[in-house]
């Protein structure tokens, strides 16, 4: 099955999701065809488990907690440093996956379920953070902020990090999105 994946992580290195059809990504791979109907059916599927393995792998790698020496914006930098890493290893795959979660229905709620634990440490931290008092206490909740925050990332990452850009143009982004990110959380 880890063919089957590859085989799509290269295909999407020269096109969008959209436009790989199934055959092309079962196409070339040593497996026997009734075999792979019988793990996956559909392209979506694939795709899934392919973003399955890339996102536990980084889980394992990534401290989503929010330190107790930690200022929150060392805590962003960190975790934006982090997704970055993964966006420029696995972006095509992860924005065909992300544009699977804009679209109503299962895959909507496979994503969400995808990127929940990076909302919910975003919000942890936001929290601490207001306690702490390294950010303001203004009353918005912290839920909402940490999906504005996340979904700037992802959305970001899509449009800047999946195609080529020189490292100061990739510094300059990251920088912009953490100050972005910071001021949405209300540091000035």
């Amino acid at each position: 099955m880890l063919q089957l994946q590859n085989s799509l992580v290269e295909l999407l290195r020269t096109k969008p999701f959209s436009q790989i059809t199934y055959k092309e990504i079962t196409e070339g791979v040593d497996i026997d065809r009734s075999t792979v109907y019988r793990y996956y059916n559909h392209k979506n599927q694939v795709l899934q488990a392919a973003v399955d393995v890339r996102l536990t792998a980084f889980s394992s790698q990534v401290d989503l907690t929010f330190g107790r020496m930690e200022s929150i914006d060392g805590y962003m930098g960190r975790l934006v440093d982090a997704w970055i890493g993964l966006w420029l290893e696995s972006g095509g795959l992860l924005a065909a996956a992300s544009g699977l979660g804009a679209e109503p229905g299962p895959q909507r709620q496979w994503w969400r379920e995808r990127i929940e634990p990076w909302i919910e440490a975003v919000r942890e931290a936001i929290e601490v953070a207001r306690f702490v008092e390294e950010l303001p206490k203004d009353g918005r909740p912290a839920l909402p902020l940490a999906e504005m925050t996340v979904g700037l990332c992802l959305s970001t990452f899509n449009t800047e990090l999946t195609v080529q850009h020189t490292e100061e143009h990739r510094t300059m982004v990251r920088d912009l999105l953490l100050d972005a990110i910071l001021r949405t959380m209300g540091r000035k």
